[in-house]
């Protein structure tokens, strides 16, 4: 154990006076960020504003239960900024590649996800609450074309993935990063733009938020992820965010994408460059039409989506917990 802790004593730059400063503005923000609060029912809810947000319109619906959730503090911020995005995808992907659990698109196991979300506030508005946490069980079949789901009850049940591109579509050779922004800009392309989830997001955006879907909602070969990763970067317009923050709490780097009206981000560790979750705000005033005539005004700085992975495994059937 000395002789490990050495090593790591040898590995870590000194601290220069810039990093003391970061890390000061780093504790200032975590000084900020909301307790959770005690646990309440699970709102009813419909499905959310976009998609990708992790399944939610059906996860929610049937919501497994809600918790306490207490602010993890083992993921600290990254010593040594990230250069660039080229960087961050490239860590990314090599993580990917290590990856513990082998996946073969195929059926007849799951992938079982254990997820932390900050739920909506109030239905139908689309902003979450940033004070409470909920949390989520769900299977996933290694096709990509069914998921489970706990009706709050004890009882299971089965939701066929929506129209679009798969894990396992992505999966066929070649397994390259340039395939993976091909094949995915023609699934956004064959998609029907709707007024509500996509209205004024560019062709990059959606590729962005797709891509993004995938990490949190498919089960992906090790290849596929590190080529999804390798692809992150390919998207004009995609950043780096230095010291983002999941909805556990834990401290990563993040894929950073800034649109007209919505920014999102997709987060890894800042240790091991493992997905943990996503974030997203609106950083524009926007107003929906509704039916029935009425509006609804999205504010700048609402908070979207927050989310946290907390346990990828695979298991035999759905129900079945690592």
């Amino acid at each position: 154990m000395m002789d490990e802790f050495g090593r790591f004593l040898e590995a870590t730059p000194p601290i220069t006076g810039e990093a003391k400063e970061a890390a000061r503005t780093r504790l200032l923000q975590a000084m900020r960020e909301p307790l959770p609060m005690s646990p309440t029912p699970p709102p009813k809810r419909r499905g959310p504003r976009l998609a990708w947000r992790l399944a939610l319109a059906a996860a929610v619906a049937l919501a497994v239960g809600t918790g306490l959730i207490t602010v993890r503090g083992g993921e600290q911020p990254a010593t040594v900024p990230i250069a660039g995005v080229q960087e961050l995808g490239a860590r990314a992907a090599r993580s990917a590649e290590t990856d513990p659990y082998k996946i073969t698109p195929s059926p007849g196991r799951w992938l079982y996800v254990k997820q932390t979300i900050a739920p909506l506030r109030k239905e139908p508005e689309p902003e979450v609450d940033r004070d409470r946490r909920m949390t989520l069980e769900t299977w996933y079949s290694l096709d990509g074309k069914q998921m489970v789901l706990d009706d709050g009850r004890g009882k299971l049940v089965t939701e066929e993935v929506g129209p679009g591109i798969t894990g396992a579509d992505l999966a066929t050779t070649p397994v390259t990063p340039e395939e993976m922004i091909a094949r995915i800009g023609a699934s956004v392309d064959a998609t029907p733009v709707t007024e509500f989830d996509d209205a004024g997001a560019t062709r990059q955006e959606r590729i962005f938020l797709k891509i993004s879907q995938l990490l949190s909602e498919q089960p992906l070969a090790a290849d596929v992820r590190a080529a999804l990763f390798r692809a992150l970067p390919m998207i004009q317009g995609v950043s780096v965010r230095q010291d983002a923050i999941d909805a556990a709490g834990r401290h990563g780097v993040a894929f950073d994408y800034t649109g007209t009206w919505e920014r999102f981000e997709i987060i890894v560790s800042a240790q091991d460059y493992q997905f943990l979750g996503t974030y997203g705000e609106s950083v524009a005033d926007r107003t929906y039409d509704l039916p029935g005539g009425a509006t609804r005004t999205v504010k700048a700085g609402t908070p979207l989506v927050w989310s946290a992975r907390m346990t990828a495994e695979i298991v035999a059937k759905p129900g079945d917990q690592p």
